[in-house]
């Protein structure tokens, strides 16, 4: 494959930006190369605009390798996945200054029948849409279709596959393609225009977008940037599919577009000379409209991400999907834009490749030295026990209600930290390479750590510490220690273990007895034991099996394509172990003649059968939950 992707940097497109000596040039053009060529990805392209210029503009490798047909920055269209986002909060503003929308509005007013109907008072706006603050759970299961023709429309998903919401609207941001997806179908039904063609006309058509869409024909996808999947030493094509939520991921783009779009948004009266944003709605979308805390780093613009990179105040959003990788950066302070896409979902190239270019183009950011001691900050204590702050938290993006729940569990998508106390004075965090963060408390809910400029702040609801927030659109929820991954599931494995060595043993006396005593019969209670143990361990071993008929790359989306109807039986056979389980509590009290030994066994059994089935159904292991 190495050999495959060398040849096709022959067909890469070649520009010589007037900014770049020709020394220069091939200085970085040969770095570019060598980083391709050491992750050994299928296809890349790669631009780069400051002050109105491309500076940079490159492709390279294979659009498809069946093919041999190399990225070409004019034609070939790739998907920009989350990406999308940005571009439909652009869309979507668009009607709101034309009066047909309304960012502060109880978006149900909108409807007879009301989208959004649940036990909390809030009102969701399309504000709380556009800044991922609408409270909405995560879901994945179903939000993808393999053909157009089993793609549902926006008001089928809107109707039928919102998420249930977890929180108040506006309290804290977590991360939502649903509610990206029904921003998209408030433009389309306040529009009368379906959301695609809404697109071409009001945004990409304007912008000289002409091969940007987020629904393309047969003939664009002709010139589509075939995703991938590696697998071992080779690359299996992906399929494209459609995504339901597709305001929140559908869009396909190509480099020249790209840059197009680039060097409009970049120009203060870019989008407003192009007749689709006012420049103060421009402002708008791109300034911060969400932070959880005025003191932390970065927020949530209108469906744009604001973070830092190396020293710089960035304005930014990645897009992944099976078969597919992309990353959005805009440097305002600098004039100038990235964008680089994949045709396979890994990010190491894009990381490469975004140091090489900011260590290139931009100036380095002076960096705020380490603090040393506690004495810079002035300490605040109004009397609150520093405990209240300490905990195992985690990231509110994950299912809490849906059967893909577990993977919170496995530490996928989302992750759990724990704040601890030192002393009397001190908060306690890892930080991303595993060493201690030190902080103290410096305004009632607000900590700056005494090891380097860092902050993190904390939700308080009812006089109790709910939420923890590590920047301006990060939070992680308090758990119960019952909760945490680092009680669950050791327990879990223990279980598992426990009922299969349980009905391995049980099995071994049962034939030693039978053979021993031809006319053997077991006791009600080692019935009623097996059943127990045999359940879960048929429930382990029939999930597993399950699991394993899933392909990789639905696994990778959630099982975005639905589950099997096996899954349906998974979710229904703990529920016979706990009926096992209920008729052992009641042999145990109803047997006259009372035996230590054998009762006090049957209790442990139904303490480990009733502990494991319930953490099952907290992780939405039983029921359908789909």
């Amino acid at each position: 494959m190495l050999i495959l992707t060398a040849l096709a940097l022959i067909f890469s497109s070649l520009s010589n930006p007037e900014s770049l000596t020709p020394a220069q040039y091939d200085s970085l053009h040969q770095k570019m190369e060598n980083i391709f060529l050491q992750q050994n990805i299928p296809g890349a392209a790669v631009v780069w605009v400051q002050q109105d210029r491309t500076l940079y503009l490159e492709t390279f490798g294979y659009a498809n390798i069946e093919e041999s047909r190399p990225v070409h920055p004019e034609r070939t269209i790739f998907r920009v996945a989350s990406i999308s986002k940005p571009f439909t909060a652009i869309g979507v503003l668009n009607l709101a200054e034309k009066g047909l929308l309304n960012l502060g509005a109880d978006i149900n007013s909108l409807f007879a029948k009301p989208l959004i109907n649940d036990k909390f008072e809030g009102h969701v706006t399309l504000h709380h849409l556009l800044t991922h603050t609408a409270g909405f759970d995560d879901k994945f299961i179903g939000k993808s279709a393999r053909t157009r023709e089993d793609a549902l429309s926006l008001k089928e998903v809107a109707e039928t596959m919102l998420p249930r919401r977890f929180i108040e609207p506006g309290e804290i941001a977590s991360y939502s393609n649903f509610g990206v997806a029904l921003a998209g179908y408030l433009a389309e039904h306040a529009s009368g225009i379906p959301f695609p063609e809404l697109m071409d006309q009001n945004v990409f058509q304007p912008l000289g977008m002409h091969r940007s869409s987020f629904d393309p024909d047969d003939a664009e996808l002709r010139e589509f940037m075939t995703g991938y999947l590696r697998a071992n030493q080779t690359f299996e094509p992906f399929a494209y599919d459609h995504i339901n939520d597709s305001p929140a991921g559908m869009m396909v783009s190509t480099a020249e577009d790209m840059a197009r779009f680039m060097k409009a948004i970049l120009r203060e009266d870019g989008l407003e000379e192009a007749g689709i944003l006012s420049q103060s709605m421009t402002r708008e979308m791109l300034s911060v409209r969400f932070t959880h805390h005025r003191a932390l780093t970065g927020g949530f613009g209108y469906l744009w991400n604001h973070t830092e990179f190396n020293g710089q105040s960035v304005i930014n959003h990645d897009g992944g999907y099976p078969g597919s990788a992309a990353r959005l950066f805009l440097f305002p302070e600098h004039g100038a834009a990235l964008f680089i896409a994949v045709n396979i979902m890994e990010f190491g190239f894009l990381e490469e490749v975004l140091h090489l270019f900011v260590n290139t183009f931009l100036p380095q950011a002076e960096i705020i030295g380490s603090i040393e001691t506690v004495g810079n900050y002035a300490s605040y204590n109004d009397g609150r026990p520093l405990t209240d702050f300490a905990a195992t938290w985690r990231n509110t993006r994950y299912t809490r209600y849906s059967f893909t729940k577990f993977a919170a569990l496995l530490g996928i998508l989302s992750g759990e930290l724990t704040t601890q106390t030192e002393g009397d004075s001190l908060l306690t965090m890892p930080t991303h390479t595993g060493d201690i963060r030190r902080m103290v408390r410096v305004e009632p809910l607000l900590f700056q750590s005494i090891d380097d400029d860092y902050r993190i702040a904390f939700r308080e609801a009812d006089g109790k510490i709910t939420h923890l927030f590590t920047n301006g659109s990060t939070a992680f929820e308090k758990l119960h220690p019952l909760e945490t991954a680092a009680i669950q599931l050791p327990f879990l494995l223990f279980c598992n273990f426990f009922f299969t060595a349980l009905i391995l043993i049980y099995f071994m006396i049962y034939v030693v007895q039978k053979y021993r005593f031809r006319q053997y019969r077991p006791e009600r209670w080692f019935i009623s034991e097996c059943i127990i143990a045999g359940v879960y361990t048929f429930h382990l071993l029939f999930t597993s099996i399950a699991f394993l008929q899933i392909p990789p790359h639905e696994m990778m989306i959630g099982f975005g394509y639905g589950l099997p109807a096996s899954f349906y039986i998974a979710t229904l056979i703990p529920y016979l172990g706990l009926a096992a389980s209920v008729w052992l509590v009641w042999l145990i009290i109803s047997t006259k003649e009372k035996r230590i030994l054998r009762s006090g066994w049957s209790v442990l059994i139904v303490i480990i059968s009733l502990g494991y089935f319930f953490s099952l159904v907290y992780w939405k292991q039983t029921g359908w939950h789909f």
